[in-house]
C-alpha cells in the first residue's frame, strides 16, 4: 500500500529543524488569519473610515463564515506539507492558532471586544488532520491524483455556485466573485504542472455540471 502511495506522490525528506520551523509557521499564520477574521467582524459594524466601509461592503466577515474559505487554507496547509503524517500535524496546528488568534484579537486592534476562544476550530482542526491525509496525495502529475484534482474543484464549485447540466448561474455578484476568486485559488494551490493544471479545471468544469442539478435536489 505504502509504494502504491508513493506512486502518486513521494514524501519529502525534511529535516527536524524544517519541520518546527514550518509547524511555528502555521501557528503564527493560524494566529494571523484568527485576529483578522475578528478585525472583519469588528469592522462590519464598526466602521468609521472610507476604506474600512469597502472592507464592510465586500462583505469579509461573512466569507470567512462560509465552508469555501476554510476549504482553500486547509487545502493549502495540506498540499504544501512534506510529507500527510506533516500535513495532518500542520492542519492542526493551524486551527489551533485560529483559536489563539481570535482570543489575541482585542489586544492587536483596539476597540475590539473580549472574544471568545471557541474550541470549534480545534475540533475543525482534528477533522481537517485527518483530511489532510488524503488530501496531500492531490499535489502531483500522476493521473490518480489529476483525477482527485478534479473532483475536488467540481465539488467545491458545485458547492459555490447555481449550476446545471449546460449552465452556470450567477446570483450575488460580490459573493460569486469572491467564491470564483477561492476556486480559481484552489486550482492554482492543487496545479503541478500545465498539464495537470489544464485537465485538473476541465475536469473540475465538467464534474461541477454534474454535481449541480443532484445538490439542488437534495
Amino acid at each position: 500500500m505504502k509504494e502504491k502511495l508513493n506512486k502518486i506522490r513521494e514524501p519529502e525528506d525534511v529535516s527536524k529543524a524544517v519541520s518546527i520551523i514550518g509547524c511555528v509557521a502555521c501557528i503564527i499564520a493560524g494566529c494571523v488569519v484568527g485576529v483578522m477574521v475578528s478585525w472583519f467582524n469588528f469592522l462590519a459594524d464598526n466602521s468609521t473610515v472610507w476604506w474600512q466601509d469597502i472592507v464592510g461592503d465586500l462583505n469579509l466577515n461573512v466569507v470567512f463564515t462560509k465552508f469555501p474559505i476554510w476549504f482553500l487554507l486547509g487545502l493549502a496547509v495540506a498540499v504544501w506539507s512534506g510529507n500527510p503524517i506533516k500535513a495532518a500535524i500542520n492542519e492542526l496546528l493551524f486551527f489551533v492558532g485560529v483559536n489563539f488568534g481570535i482570543l489575541l484579537a482585542p489586544k492587536v486592534f483596539s476597540g475590539i471586544g473580549p472574544q471568545q476562544g471557541t474550541m470549534k476550530w480545534i475540533l475543525v482542526g482534528v477533522i481537517a488532520a485527518v483530511l489532510a491525509l488524503v488530501f496531500w496525495y492531490a499535489k502531483s502529475q500522476s493521473w490518480p491524483s489529476i483525477a482527485f484534482d478534479a473532483l475536488i474543484i467540481g465539488a467545491l464549485a458545485a458547492y459555490c455556485f447555481d449550476c446545471g447540466f449546460v449552465y452556470f448561474h450567477f446570483g450575488d455578484i460580490v459573493m460569486d466573485l469572491i467564491n470564483a476568486i477561492i476556486v480559481f485559488l484552489v486550482v492554482v494551490v492543487l496545479a503541478s504542472g500545465v498539464i495537470q493544471f489544464l485537465v485538473s479545471l476541465l475536469g473540475g468544469a465538467v464534474i461541477a455540471l454534474i454535481l449541480g442539478p443532484l445538490l439542488q435536489m437534495s
